[in-house]
């Protein structure tokens, strides 16, 4: 099988791309630009059986949601304009789309997105199920949860407060837990998400699956693990203030439909902490 990946420099993209490999599948990274349609075109040309379009921007900046939504617009409109169609699109986006919602999320809900990368992502997800469902392409949608794990970049912005945490730790100085250290996030190991990602290249059906954690973690009990995994010296120190629509209370996804494809997270959200940090500090 021949698999086309965006993305694969980055934290998902590296760990996506080496077992992928494993799997004997023939794997090309994306060469170009996301935004030109030409570039698109260019990497098409190999004829691939799958796309895994993990490449997108976190923020909150104009520029980031036109790399996420164009980027995604772009695929299918050089598919279109070579006739070579994809057997199958796989397409990640994020829990931030549901940040308006109560949880648990399903993927049943009605998204509201509470900022502009949310919003992003799930344009994002409406542009491929237009282009999708006019080619006669299979898509499919997964919604990650907060991903965690050894190799995440700090630019990425994807480990929520793990960097500075862990800074913060090495130093000495204290960690400085927002709110009342007890609102939770369903983190996810990455090569929880990894698996997903397989699963989804050979046996999802079209459809919008989340990927995440399975378990709420209060953010004290996060920032704990830092503290011990990083030597233990540090204090923990909780700030105060009020839940915002960034950093709402409690963020939970629920996976019983990836599950039943026989998928479950296997490595837990300390797991991603400590591992993190002993490759940070070996």
């Amino acid at each position: 099988m021949k698999v086309l990946l965006t993305g694969g420099t980055g934290f998902i993209g590296r760990c996506t791309y080496s077992r992928v490999l494993e799997k004997r599948h023939r794997v090309f990274l994306f060469k170009g630009d996301v935004r030109k349609v030409e570039d698109w075109k260019k990497n098409l040309e190999k004829d691939v059986d799958v796309v895994v379009h993990l490449a997108a921007v976190r923020g909150e900046r104009q520029k980031n949601f036109d790399i996420n939504v164009k980027g995604t617009e772009n695929l299918f409109l050089a598919a279109q304009q070579l006739n070579k169609l994809p057997k199958k699109v796989i397409l990640a986006s994020s829990q931030a789309v549901y940040m308006g919602c109560k949880i648990p999320f399903k993927e049943s809900m009605e998204p509201v997105p509470t900022t502009a990368y949310g919003r992003s992502k799930l344009e994002s997800e409406k542009v491929a199920q237009k282009w999708s469902k006019k080619l006669g392409i299979p898509l499919v949608i997964l919604r990650y949860s907060t991903v965690l794990g050894p190799g995440v970049k700090k630019k990425s912005k994807m480990s929520g407060p793990l960097f500075i945490w862990t800074e913060a730790a090495l130093s000495g100085e204290p960690i400085e837990v927002f709110q009342d250290g007890k609102q939770t996030r369903d983190y996810i190991h990455v090569d929880d998400v990894v698996t997903a990602n397989l699963l989804a290249i050979k046996k999802l059906p079209e459809g919008i699956y989340n990927v995440g954690g399975g378990k709420e973690v209060k953010l004290i009990d996060f920032a704990n693990w830092v503290k011990n995994a990083t030597g233990g010296k540090s204090e923990v120190l909780v700030t105060g203030g009020k839940a915002t629509p960034f950093g709402p209370q409690r963020l939970f996804s629920d996976t019983k439909k990836l599950k039943s494809y026989s998928w479950k997270s296997r490595k837990t959200a300390k797991q991603a902490v400590e591992e993190f940090i002993n490759q940070k500090t070996s």
